[in-house]
């Protein structure tokens, strides 16, 4: 599944995405869809539009679902900068096993390098993975300086089949700090 979306939905709010620095965040609301098991990939583009410096960046998955945790690699791509950023990586391989952990996947989960709790960590120690708040394998920071403007791809790669999944919808939040 490939969708762009060509005006996708936005937010603009004050906030702050760490305790030093103050940001505007404006979120930006992607599609969701089915997880091709063990082949392909989900993609959902947003074509951010606005022309603005990014200074911090946060990936919310909503209601996401899938059987097998382990299974799965889930990137941000900047479309043209060609740069990618693992939000996580089939938790549990290959120290735990060649198959990663069995742990399900069942809630909301947001990404941001200001998160303190580990993906891995809660993917081993539970059942499934609770909802929460977690940062990134890859730091989100590859993306500050940028140009928000163009396309925000988001990947996920089912890499063995046998687990099925889906993803309810996905939104990007982008923070820049506005001129006075």
């Amino acid at each position: 599944m490939n969708q762009t979306i060509s005006d996708a939905a936005m937010v603009t709010q004050q906030g702050k995405f760490s305790t030093t620095n103050n940001y505007t965040i404006t979120t930006f609301k992607g599609s969701g869809g089915d997880i091709p098991d063990g082949k392909g990939s989900f993609l959902d583009n947003i074509i951010v539009k606005e022309n603005f410096q990014v200074k911090e960046v946060s990936v919310k998955l909503h209601n996401m679902v899938h059987t097998w945790v382990g299974d799965l690699v889930v990137s941000l791509r900047h479309g043209e900068t060609g740069i990618v950023v693992d939000l996580f990586q089939q938790p549990g391989k290959p120290n735990f096993s060649s198959s990663g952990y069995s742990s399900d996947i069942k809630g909301d989960y947001s990404f941001n390098d200001h998160n303190s709790e580990d993906f891995e960590a809660a993917a081993g120690a539970n059942t499934v993975v609770p909802s929460g708040n977690y940062h990134p394998v890859e730091s989100l920071s590859a993306f500050d300086g940028l140009s928000a403007a163009g396309s925000w791809q988001l990947i996920i790669k089912d890499n063995a089949a046998g687990d099925s999944g889906s993803l309810g919808s996905w939104s990007l939040d982008l923070g820049y700090t506005q001129s006075i």
